[in-house]
């Protein structure tokens, strides 16, 4: 089974899509899609990943207070909607992630199955904060991980998107709260697109103990961790939120004897001026 994924990738985040696309590929074929800048087209053009090279700029980020840069980081979010189209010209379902993952583990069989179920228009990622004031400012879905075989699930989020100043809304992200209501979507487990807002309220820190490392596979409580969301990579202009889970993850990769951990821990070392060897 190949799986056709998609993603946004520039100058940036180029290291983190390569440690991305290098890490799912050590369990799973896959046929990528990227929207892009020039400089990753012109590192991608002679592969099989197939680019849309139709971002202007990555001088950009949603986390400082520039509006400029604010403007320029939707204006590169919403490249995600030509580029999962694009991908849904050849296949019935597209997989979108943010270039800023890592897979630990592979898909579920039972996630698997589900990518080709003709009845679901999409697949989607809660937040999980159990911080309902946050998400209802940021949106109550994670929009950096979902399926989607409806090209007008992707029209209809697309077209709500370009309004979001306009209705007050959080980026691409929140309008897919409002459009998900009007298709057939089912939620994706906790152990997918885990990101450092479920371990950050006084309710949820203790979820880190739960991160452990069982048989030398990295475990979230009963259910192996499949792909974690945080920056490992990326040159960022502020506190990296997630550092502490990166540190959690590397150290029980580290301490493994799982040869993709090997594997992973040394094509990260090889792309990364800070080496995880203690």
């Amino acid at each position: 089974m190949t799986i056709p994924v998609s993603t946004v990738v520039t100058q940036k985040s180029f290291k983190e899509f390569l440690l991305l696309k290098y890490s799912l590929e050590q369990y799973h074929l896959c046929k990528w899609y990227v929207s892009c800048d020039n400089f990753v087209h012109e590192q991608l053009k002679d592969t099989d990943v197939v680019c849309l090279p139709i971002i202007k700029t990555d001088d950009c980020d949603h986390n400082l207070l520039s509006q400029e840069k604010r403007d320029n980081w939707m204006n590169v979010m919403m490249t995600k909607f030509d580029v999962c189209k694009r991908a849904l010209e050849e296949n019935n379902y597209i997989l979108f992630l943010d270039s800023d993952m890592i897979f630990v583990n592979p898909i579920e069989e039972n996630i698997l199955n589900l990518l080709t179920n003709e009845n679901l228009d999409a697949m989607v990622c809660q937040h999980m904060t159990n911080n309902w004031a946050n998400e209802a400012k940021h949106g109550y879905f994670n929009a950096g991980m979902f399926v989607a075989s409806s090209i007008e699930f992707i029209n209809a989020w697309q077209s709500l998107s370009k309004r979001y100043k306009e209705l007050n809304m959080y980026f691409e992200q929140q309008p897919l709260e409002f459009i998900q209501r009007n298709f057939v979507t089912l939620n994706m487990p906790i152990n997918y697109d885990i990101g450092w807002w479920r371990f950050n309220e006084p309710s949820t820190k203790v979820r880190l103990s739960q991160v452990v490392l069982l048989e030398d596979k990295i475990m979230f409580g009963a259910k192996a961790a499949v792909n974690f969301h945080m920056h490992t990579l990326r040159p960022l202009d502020y506190q990296n939120f997630g550092q502490f889970l990166v540190d959690h993850v590397f150290n029980l990769m580290r301490r493994s004897e799982n040869q993709n951990y090997k594997n992973f821990l040394e094509y990260y070392d090889e792309n990364s001026d800070t080496s995880t060897k203690r």
